[in-house]
């Protein structure tokens, strides 16, 4: 079976920049070399491998680092030589690299030579990009732990295992290998498992969903594929093309199927959810019956025209909801800055932030929170 490598991976092994406490920073053939002598101790060389271990976060192929404390014989005998590495070592581990990645030596010095600290990093086998970040708005970051995450912006690739995230105000858009798109909702994140591809188009794509929501659109894959969206208690096995997965805070999963069929699965228990339907499982509970999706719901107006301050957004009810989200955005493919807002009625005031061109869109929540489809998409001017 062959991995996908349809995008480029992060080079490791190019010259960080010239400023800073280290004077510069290169990764080449297992060394990490400093612009200057990283001397044994100091508040220098403290400032200087907290920025090392900034730049080895940021390279997810690096697996390890270890700390050479050289320094001449009588500093390194007794055990001082290993205290100072160990040292070292301690401030790379409080900076954020796990401590099971780190280890420390004290070798003998060079004759004559001043005390010096050494760092060399072991790196995994290049591993190809499995994802890239097609659009990003608001704080999104990414890392193999919750621990070591890391801002990121549209195009960095993504690998197998990494988690993405996303904060309060935060949408993202991952394009997959395989053509497949994922988008994020706020407050989400999902980390990405296996993401293989046969000859014959057959395809294994396993997601796991840890919080918030995902909808996705999976491409065409030959007989047999698999394209699986995990949560706690549950998996979304897709055999359509559209569909929303939900992980709620109380481990209830939830799956609204826009387009084709998903089956939702708890343990040996399953259900089909057609287009048009949603079901959710309850932790250690079979999956509900399917239930009927709301109607998107019919803007009245704004529908286009120019108007001196915000005019309010006016929809018919949709039967059945309990609220409306509405979604306003500075562009019609709502990739950018999304202004989400809940309203209890088919009416909102207030809903863009200012002048400009803005766009939006209401979708129904019934009173379990199922969304429903997204209305038709229009569009007001306020002059500036």
């Amino acid at each position: 079976m062959l991995t996908l490598a349809l995008l480029a991976s992060p080079a490791v092994g190019l010259a960080a920049e010239a400023d800073g406490p280290c004077g510069g920073l290169t990764f080449d053939q297992g060394r990490i070399g400093t612009g200057h002598v990283l001397e044994p101790r100091g508040p220098r060389t403290e400032a200087c491998l907290r920025e090392v271990a900034d730049a080895v976060k940021a390279r997810p192929a690096i697996r390890s680092l270890t700390v050479a404390a050289r320094l001449p014989d009588a500093e390194r005998l007794d055990g001082q030589g290993l205290a100072v590495a160990k040292a070292a070592a301690e401030v790379l581990v409080t900076a954020g690299i796990p401590r099971t990645r780190v280890s420390f030596v004290a070798p003998q010095g060079a004759p004559g030579a001043p005390g010096q600290l050494q760092l060399a990093y072991v790196e995994r086998p290049t591993q190809p990009a499995v994802a890239r970040l097609r659009t990003v708005s608001g704080p999104v970051s990414a890392g193999l732990e919750e621990s070591a995450m890391r801002s990121r912006v549209a195009g960095d690739p993504l690998h197998a295992g990494e988690l993405v995230a996303t904060g309060k105000n935060g949408r993202a858009e991952l394009a997959l290998a395989d053509g497949s798109g994922v988008l994020l909702s706020p407050e989400s994140a999902v980390r990405l498992g296996t993401l293989e591809l046969t000859a014959e188009r057959q395809r294994k794509v396993l997601l796991d969903l840890v919080r918030g929501t995902v909808e996705t659109e999976a491409a065409p894959g030959g007989a047999g594929s698999i394209f699986e969206v995990r949560t706690r208690g549950a998996v979304a096995g897709v055999r359509g093309t559209r569909f929303r997965v939900v992980q709620q805070e109380d481990g209830t999963s939830r799956v609204e199927t826009l387009e084709g069929k998903v089956a939702l699965g708890v343990d040996a228990a399953s259900v089909d959810v057609g287009a048009g339907y949603g079901s959710r499982a309850k932790l250690a509970q079979a999956p509900e019956a399917p239930r009927a999706l709301l109607a998107a719901p019919v803007l009245e107006q704004p529908r286009g025209g120019v108007y001196p301050t915000v005019p309010a957004l006016v929809w018919r009810a949709v039967a059945g909801a309990k609220v409306y989200r509405v979604e306003v955005a500075d562009s019609a493919d709502f990739a950018g800055d999304v202004r989400v807002q809940e309203s209890a009625t088919p009416t909102l005031a207030g809903a863009a932030p200012g002048p400009g061109k803005w766009f939006w869109r209401v979708l129904a929540v019934d009173g379990d929170g199922f969304v429903g489809y997204p209305s038709k998409i229009f569009s007001f001017d306020i002059p500036g």
